[in-house]
């Protein structure tokens, strides 16, 4: 079963009357997963897919714009190809019922202060009590402070990011015997006490790790996007330093902060995380978007310098 999400749409038709207008709601309803979603359609469920698709890595591209392009169709067939489907592009049953069994109905992705969008909307609606003010979508300090809020409350690491530990607890789970130093930074984010904590354990595997080898799968992405801070993990600001060769990861494959050699790029800082950079996968920095975008997806070979 298709986990539900209700869009819902208000189509108002107005008349204008004695200088006063009179509006007359219809409103429809519809579902992520009700509708079979192919390209050139352009609506609020197309956003949906796409938000789906980015928490997982498959859609790289700056923002959910709700039309279903050749990036979007690109996406639903590398997801439909990495879990047996069909490879055909459109969004229909099947694709619907794999991305529900990825998510096992609970699945978010990881969000930090600086995001907007649906995913922050659910955020702040799931925080209840702790998020006493106007549903917005917009990840602002208010926010960051209900997250820490609740994270205090609930044994969590006391970051004011929305990682998989968060979303955990807020959809019924229960919270880690040992909360995590970390919970994944979505890239160009910054937050400096996680960042600390994350700079400290990846010096200590550092040395251990110097000179190895590691085959990995490889997307680009840019700082130059709406709603992107442009500054990373460690707080690099790649809009000042657009020629700064740096690459998002998960630390406990690559320490951050390190040296690293990537097959085809060049020497970097291993500088960033990203919510859907987890195990044997990086990002790429790369100051034009649409070089971010030509990139596509690569496996490459990455070395450990220091």
């Amino acid at each position: 079963m298709v986990a539900r999400k209700n869009i819902v749409r208000n189509v108002v038709t107005s008349t204008a009357l004695a200088g006063m207008m009179f509006a007359s709601p219809v409103v429809s309803e519809a579902a992520l997963g009700d509708q079979t979603l192919s390209y050139g359609e352009k609506h609020g469920d197309v956003v949906e897919l796409q938000d789906v698709l980015s928490a997982k890595g498959y859609f790289n591209y700056d923002e959910s714009t709700g039309y279903y392009g050749s990036i979007t169709e690109g996406a639903v067939k590398q997801f439909q190809k990495d879990h047996g489907l069909s490879v055909d592009g459109i969004a229909g049953p099947n694709t619907f019922s794999a991305i529900q069994n990825v998510n096992n109905g609970q699945a978010q992705r990881t969000l930090v202060q600086g995001d907007r969008g649906h995913s922050v909307s659910a955020l702040q609606e799931k925080l209840g009590g702790y998020y006493n003010y106007s549903v917005d979508g917009i990840y602002g300090p208010i926010t960051t402070q209900a997250v820490r809020a609740f994270q205090a409350d609930n044994g969590l690491a006391v970051d004011g990011i929305a990682g998989k530990n968060t979303w955990s607890v807020l959809n019924g789970g229960a919270a880690p015997a040992k909360a995590s130093n970390k919970e994944e930074v979505k890239t160009t984010a910054t937050n400096s006490n996680s960042t600390s904590a994350k700079q400290s354990n990846s010096e200590s595997k550092s040395s251990e790790q110097s000179g190895k080898e590691i085959s990995v799968e490889a997307t680009a992405y840019t700082a130059f996007c709406t709603g992107c801070s442009g500054v990373t993990a460690t707080g690099i600001d790649l809009r000042a330093n657009p020629n700064q060769k740096v690459i998002a990861v998960d630390p406990d494959v690559i320490p951050l902060g390190s040296k690293v050699h990537v097959e085809g790029y060049g020497t970097a800082i291993a500088g960033d995380t990203g919510g859907a950079i987890q195990g044997n996968r990086i990002d790429l920095f790369m100051a034009d978007r649409q070089d971010a975008l030509d990139f596509g997806r690569k496996t490459l070979t990455v070395t450990v310098l220091n």
